[in-house]
Protein backbone atom coordinates (compact mmCIF):
# COMPACT_ATOMS: atom_id res chain seq x y z
CA UNK A 1 0.00 0.00 0.00
CA UNK A 2 1.46 3.38 -0.91
CA UNK A 3 2.48 5.84 1.76
CA UNK A 4 0.49 9.07 1.85
CA UNK A 5 3.47 11.24 0.96
CA UNK A 6 4.66 9.34 -2.10
CA UNK A 7 5.35 11.38 -5.20
CA UNK A 8 3.19 11.12 -8.28
CA UNK A 9 6.04 9.45 -10.15
CA UNK A 10 6.43 6.81 -7.46
CA UNK A 11 2.68 6.19 -7.56
CA UNK A 12 2.92 5.85 -11.33
CA UNK A 13 5.57 3.16 -10.84
CA UNK A 14 3.29 1.35 -8.40
CA UNK A 15 0.41 1.63 -10.86
CA UNK A 16 2.52 0.19 -13.69
CA UNK A 17 3.63 -2.73 -11.49
CA UNK A 18 0.01 -3.45 -10.61
CA UNK A 19 -1.00 -3.33 -14.25
CA UNK A 20 1.84 -5.74 -15.12
CA UNK A 21 0.51 -8.18 -12.52
CA UNK A 22 -2.99 -7.80 -13.97
CA UNK A 23 -1.60 -8.57 -17.41
CA UNK A 24 -0.11 -11.79 -16.06
CA UNK A 25 -3.37 -12.65 -14.27
CA UNK A 26 -5.35 -12.25 -17.47
CA UNK A 27 -2.74 -13.78 -19.80
CA UNK A 28 -0.78 -16.29 -17.69
CA UNK A 29 1.12 -17.63 -20.69
CA UNK A 30 3.11 -14.39 -20.76
CA UNK A 31 6.08 -13.53 -18.56
CA UNK A 32 5.66 -12.79 -14.86
CA UNK A 33 6.52 -9.26 -13.78
CA UNK A 34 10.07 -8.91 -12.45
CA UNK A 35 11.44 -6.24 -10.14
CA UNK A 36 14.54 -5.76 -12.32
CA UNK A 37 12.53 -4.17 -15.12
CA UNK A 38 13.20 -0.43 -15.35
CA UNK A 39 11.70 2.52 -17.18
CA UNK A 40 14.55 4.22 -19.02
CA UNK A 41 15.37 7.18 -21.18
CA UNK A 42 12.68 8.33 -23.55
CA UNK A 43 9.93 6.13 -22.21
CA UNK A 44 6.87 7.38 -20.33
CA UNK A 45 4.56 5.72 -17.81
CA UNK A 46 1.58 6.21 -20.11
CA UNK A 47 3.39 4.56 -23.03
CA UNK A 48 4.38 1.60 -20.84
CA UNK A 49 0.86 1.09 -19.51
CA UNK A 50 -0.71 1.38 -22.97
CA UNK A 51 1.82 -1.10 -24.37
CA UNK A 52 0.38 -3.74 -22.04
CA UNK A 53 -2.77 -3.67 -24.21
CA UNK A 54 -5.01 -4.57 -21.30
CA UNK A 55 -8.71 -5.12 -21.72
CA UNK A 56 -9.52 -5.10 -18.02
CA UNK A 57 -13.13 -6.19 -18.34
CA UNK A 58 -12.34 -9.08 -20.65
CA UNK A 59 -9.36 -10.08 -18.53
CA UNK A 60 -11.26 -10.02 -15.26
CA UNK A 61 -14.16 -12.01 -16.66
CA UNK A 62 -11.76 -14.56 -18.14
CA UNK A 63 -9.79 -14.91 -14.90
CA UNK A 64 -12.94 -15.39 -12.81
CA UNK A 65 -14.63 -17.77 -15.25
CA UNK A 66 -11.49 -19.89 -15.51
CA UNK A 67 -10.92 -19.81 -11.76
CA UNK A 68 -7.42 -18.34 -12.14
CA UNK A 69 -6.28 -16.42 -9.11
CA UNK A 70 -9.73 -15.02 -8.38
CA UNK A 71 -8.76 -13.70 -4.94
CA UNK A 72 -5.60 -12.10 -6.32
CA UNK A 73 -7.51 -10.49 -9.19
CA UNK A 74 -9.95 -8.90 -6.75
CA UNK A 75 -7.18 -7.60 -4.48
CA UNK A 76 -5.15 -6.21 -7.37
CA UNK A 77 -8.17 -4.47 -8.93
CA UNK A 78 -9.09 -2.91 -5.58
CA UNK A 79 -5.59 -1.47 -5.24
CA UNK A 80 -5.74 0.56 -8.47
CA UNK A 81 -7.60 3.73 -7.34
CA UNK A 82 -5.07 4.44 -4.58
CA UNK A 83 -2.23 4.23 -7.12
CA UNK A 84 -3.47 6.73 -9.68
CA UNK A 85 -1.32 9.87 -9.38
CA UNK A 86 -3.10 13.14 -8.72
CA UNK A 87 -3.51 15.98 -11.16
CA UNK A 88 -0.35 17.73 -12.17
CA UNK A 89 1.64 14.55 -12.76
CA UNK A 90 2.43 14.40 -16.46
CA UNK A 91 2.48 10.67 -17.13
CA UNK A 92 2.73 11.03 -20.89
CA UNK A 93 6.09 12.81 -20.74
CA UNK A 94 9.58 11.53 -20.23
CA UNK A 95 10.25 11.80 -16.52
CA UNK A 96 13.84 12.98 -16.29
CA UNK A 97 16.46 11.43 -14.06
CA UNK A 98 14.75 12.09 -10.71
CA UNK A 99 11.30 11.12 -11.97
CA UNK A 100 12.66 7.90 -13.47
CA UNK A 101 14.32 6.99 -10.18
CA UNK A 102 11.05 7.58 -8.30
CA UNK A 103 9.03 5.63 -10.89
CA UNK A 104 11.41 2.68 -10.71
CA UNK A 105 11.39 2.76 -6.88
CA UNK A 106 7.59 2.68 -6.88
CA UNK A 107 7.57 -0.19 -9.37
CA UNK A 108 9.93 -2.27 -7.24
CA UNK A 109 8.12 -1.45 -3.98
CA UNK A 110 4.76 -2.49 -5.42
CA UNK A 111 6.09 -5.75 -6.82
CA UNK A 112 7.66 -6.60 -3.45
CA UNK A 113 4.30 -6.06 -1.74
CA UNK A 114 2.42 -8.06 -4.36
CA UNK A 115 4.98 -10.87 -4.22
CA UNK A 116 4.51 -11.12 -0.44
CA UNK A 117 0.75 -11.39 -0.89
CA UNK A 118 0.72 -13.51 -4.06
CA UNK A 119 4.12 -15.16 -4.65
CA UNK A 120 2.85 -17.12 -7.63
CA UNK A 121 2.30 -13.94 -9.64
CA UNK A 122 5.68 -12.19 -9.41
CA UNK A 123 9.26 -13.29 -10.10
Amino acid sequence: MPEQNESGHKLAGRLYATMRVLKFLTAPSGPKPVAEERLEGRDSPRRRIRALELDLFKGLVSAVQNGRHVKAAGEVFRAIPALVPGQGVALEKNLGERGLAEFNAGYRAQLVELKEAFPELVE
